[in-house]
């Protein structure tokens, strides 16, 4: 536990300096300041109370939403940690790191469960539990591998995962929501987007990026996948037997994308550039409200830092053009 949580955290408000070029529809409610070097992939509990943060130092920062502060600190790996995600009852959180491992750690104790299965080669930048809790994905450059989400043992066979990890070079993997069990992954070091079937490995379908792709995200609502290549965000219909007609462009001119999220309703999408951050409609496909920010940092960085939408809020958190400090907006 931290022994003074207060001292990381910064109420903010509107006429803030740093802010003041926020349009009139992102309200900024929190800032989080950290002494844990760069921040990374942020990730809300599925009751929406609570943000885990993954920092450099190793370490995952826990910001309680209801009580406006810090509450505890995880870890620390060896390595930067560089994504995290959540069990259903927002008990255990799963960690991937720099150091090429997996950590499982209980959030009320802050002790680090036993978790043997790893087999990753290279430093681990994606993991996810599927809503239902039914597997686990995790990805580093060389492999994905699917895991059985209660136990954390091997889902995949072995021949099942040489299958699918016929190609190489991930750089962003992610599974669907609403038990769909589809799994999109970037693969050829963004060249080349995949569509498989997250319980078989079979591959449903590939999609050559004329651009290489660095971030993807999946909608809460829809089969719908988000695509973040070069300049462009690409947004695709995803069914079981692949990608159902031609992929919808929202746009050619958001530099350097290196994260997406949408919201917990599905209605909008939120993307970070070199630029800042853009808001987008997701069915009108325009945008909707904008953060300029000085993000070149950010958008060249590895691991990539990351942003994430409230599960039912309107309420986004983002790394900082910094990279060592994280914010909460309301885009209501």
């Amino acid at each position: 536990m931290l022994a003074h949580p207060h001292r990381f955290f910064c109420p903010l408000n509107r006429g803030h300096s740093s802010i003041s070029n926020i349009m009139s529809t992102i309200t900024p409610l929190h800032q989080i300041d950290l002494e844990s070097g760069h921040l990374t992939k942020p990730s809300w509990s599925p009751n929406g109370r609570l943000l885990a943060i993954p920092a450099q130092s190793g370490s995952i920062t826990i910001f309680d939403l209801d009580r406006e502060q810090v509450t505890t600190t995880l870890g620390p790996h060896s390595g930067e940690v560089t994504a995290v995600t959540w069990d259903r009852k927002a008990e255990l959180i799963l960690s991937g790191s720099l150091d090429r491992s997996l950590g499982l750690w209980e959030v009320s104790t802050g002790r680090r469960a036993p978790l043997e299965v790893s087999g990753h080669k290279e430093p681990v930048h994606s993991v996810e539990w599927t809503d239902e809790e039914a597997i686990t994905m995790t990805c580093s450059a060389d492999r994905i591998r699917v895991l059985d989400g209660y136990c954390l043992h091997t889902g995949w066979s072995e021949e099942m995962e040489e299958a699918m990890n016929r190609a190489t070079g991930f750089v962003a993997a992610s599974c669907s929501h609403r038990t769909t069990f589809l799994l999109a992954a970037l693969a050829e070091h963004g060249s080349l987007l995949i569509l498989a079937n997250a319980l078989s490995a079979d591959v449903l379908d590939t999609v050559p990026m004329e651009e290489p792709a660095r971030c993807l995200a999946w909608s809460p609502e829809q089969e719908l996948l988000a695509v973040g290549a070069g300049r462009s965000i690409r947004v695709f219909h995803a069914t079981h037997e692949g990608f159902k007609g031609s992929a919808r462009e929202l746009t050619k001119n958001a530099p350097h994308i290196y994260a997406l999220s949408f919201s917990g309703d599905g209605t909008l999408l939120a993307s970070g550039d070199a630029q800042g951050l853009k808001i987008w409609g997701v069915e009108s496909g325009r945008l909707t409200g904008a953060l300029d920010d000085n993000n070149e940092k950010l958008a060249g960085r590895y691991p990539p830092a990351g942003i994430t939408f409230h599960p039912t809020q309107m309420l986004l958190a983002t790394v900082t053009p910094n990279g060592n400090a994280l914010r909460i907006l309301d885009l209501r």
